[in-house]
């Protein structure tokens, strides 16, 4: 009966497993595409993180979209063994009996989930917008449009090992060396990009 036992459970935890991987990957791409932007989050003069921009809700955007994606992240973190061991024990004492408790604890799992995709998009709106001040060297940008910003920005190349590598503008003709896989790219003429 153990031999049995073990089994399931090793069957339930491959199960969550594989389930919480697929939505991820399924999820992550459609989140990080979805703001049509190219621009770094980083202060583009010191490279030091923590950028205002001039987003319309500006910090009341951006607060809490961090602290959904915080949540989120947080609560799906510790839900993922919770609802692997409420699965298990759904499965081994009730048997197939058990099968609505565990699939009602799986879909308890999709409200932190929500959270977190929730605040990644108020997070990645907030960084398609154009850099305002920065808290490391006190630097200022004038407001710009948004659109103006978008077209202007670094273009991005994306390589074979899927590192995305940034394009310099004064870079045409060059070539460019991945840091993960140290293959080299060569830099599209202007009118390509």
């Amino acid at each position: 009966m153990s031999a049995i036992d073990s089994f399931l459970q090793a069957l339930a935890a491959k199960l969550v497993e594989e389930i919480v991987k697929r939505l991820v990957e399924w999820l992550t791409p459609k989140v990080l595409r979805s703001v049509p932007h190219q621009a770094s989050p980083n202060c583009p003069r010191c490279g030091g993180y923590g950028v205002r921009r001039w987003a319309p809700a500006g910090m009341w955007l951006f607060v809490p979209s961090l602290l959904l994606f915080a949540w989120g992240f947080g609560f799906t973190l510790l839900g993922v063994p919770v609802v692997v061991l409420t699965v298990v024990f759904a499965l081994v004492s009730g048997g197939l009996g058990g099968l609505l408790p565990a699939l009602l604890a799986l879909l308890a799992l999709l409200v932190p989930v929500t959270l977190m995709v929730a605040g990644a998009f108020g997070l990645a709106h907030y960084h398609s917008y154009p850099p305002k001040w920065c808290a490391r060297c006190h630097s200022r940008w004038p407001r710009r449009e948004r659109d103006e910003y978008l077209r202007a920005s670094a273009p991005v190349l994306t390589c074979g090992c899927g590192q995305r590598l940034r394009v310099p503008r004064t870079a045409a003709g060059a070539r460019l060396r991945c840091p993960r896989c140290r293959s080299e790219h060569a830099t599209p003429a202007p009118a390509d990009r």
